[in-house]
């Protein structure tokens, strides 16, 4: 028996080119890069470490220092909402001092609302629950393997026998089984986003590990080939719109010949086999990320027909075979690679 694990990031990424200077700046705690491109302007990139990622500020550059500093204060603020968010809905890390305990509950029970409304959309294939199931599937902090079929048997039971939640306090009434890893990571790229556009930055992208929205700039982010490390699917516009990504390569073991990913199935406890990636293009990041999540386990005909359903929201598939499906508006968003 062998296995290996992988550990992929950046699922979605900007299109850039030129030379990259990058300055590292320890006592903040994050880099700071410059970015020339052929033919556009210079930009500022900041990045941090969070979320299991590596979060990544875009900004323009500017010619006058005071400008570059506001930018670089900017970027440390938006880095740090990054890192309290993370702190806020993580399973291992302490809860954000700076935030209040009522606050906390109640920016919680507001993205549970999120999450109960795409639970009930894709009937069940996405539920914020699953802690249980990653955790025995060793994706939340362990190591990857395959669980006993005793127990994971008896985790889906558990699961069912609670059956679709009507409410977020149904949510709240097993705060053991949340698990926010299907969409936190989108809201922290909002939240950055809000941020950013509080200090005056009204351009900007923000990039999470492939969750990525942006302002006030035709920016093109690229769909990662879920096979083909460094290689593309598409290329996008998305404008002011959030794009997110899920794949079966971002976090995998194989054994046995066989590749064993975290997107898993709440109804089974088995990671879904319907898709390599799905890419949704939503008017939030938060959505657009348990969008992504939902259809890649409901599958690509299951998963379309939920996003044809729903109004502005487009996404593109890679199914198990590698065959590609794109729903009807997504065409307005594709751009040359």
């Amino acid at each position: 028996m062998t296995t290996e694990s992988h550990h992929a990031e950046h699922s979605l990424g900007s299109l850039r080119t030129g030379l990259l200077v990058l300055v590292v700046c320890l006592g903040m705690g994050y880099a700071v890069s410059r970015l020339r491109q052929g033919g556009s302007e210079a930009e500022l990139l900041f990045a941090r470490p969070a979320m299991g990622t590596l979060v990544e500020i875009t900004l323009p550059d500017a010619s006058r220092p005071e400008q570059r500093e506001a930018a670089a204060l900017a970027a440390q603020a938006a880095l740090a909402e990054v890192a309290r968010v993370d702190s806020l809905f993580s399973r291992h890390l302490p809860p954000p001092l700076q935030t209040p305990p009522a606050a906390r509950l109640e920016e919680q029970r507001a993205l549970l609302e999120l999450g109960l409304r795409v639970l009930h959309l894709s009937g069940g294939a996405f539920d914020p629950r699953v802690g249980p199931l990653l955790a025995l599937w060793g994706f939340d902090g362990g190591e990857p393997r395959v669980p006993p079929a005793e127990a994971l048997a008896a985790e889906v039971a558990r699961l069912a026998a609670l059956g679709l939640p009507s409410a977020v306090a149904d949510l709240e009434n097993a705060p053991d089984m949340l698990h926010f890893g299907g969409w936190a990571k989108g809201y922290a790229v909002d939240r950055a986003l809000t941020v950013l556009e509080s200090r005056q930055m009204a351009t900007a992208l923000v990039n999470a590990g492939g969750e990525i929205r942006g302002r006030s700039r035709p920016w093109r982010v690229g769909v990662q080939h879920p096979r083909l490390p460094g290689a593309l699917v598409a290329a996008l516009s998305p404008g002011d719109r959030a794009v997110a990504t899920s794949g079966d390569y971002e976090q995998y073991f194989e054994q046995d010949g066989r590749r064993y990913h975290h997107l898993l199935d709440p109804r089974t406890g088995e990671p879904a086999r319907g898709c390599q990636s799905v890419t949704v293009l939503a008017d939030n990041c938060a959505l657009a990320d348990a969008l992504a999540t939902a259809v890649f386990v409901l599958g690509p005909h299951e998963g379309m027909d939920l996003i044809e359903s729903l109004s502005g929201v487009e996404c593109l598939i890679i199914d198990a075979g590698g065959n590609r499906h794109d729903s009807s508006g997504l065409g307005v968003y594709l751009v040359d690679e």
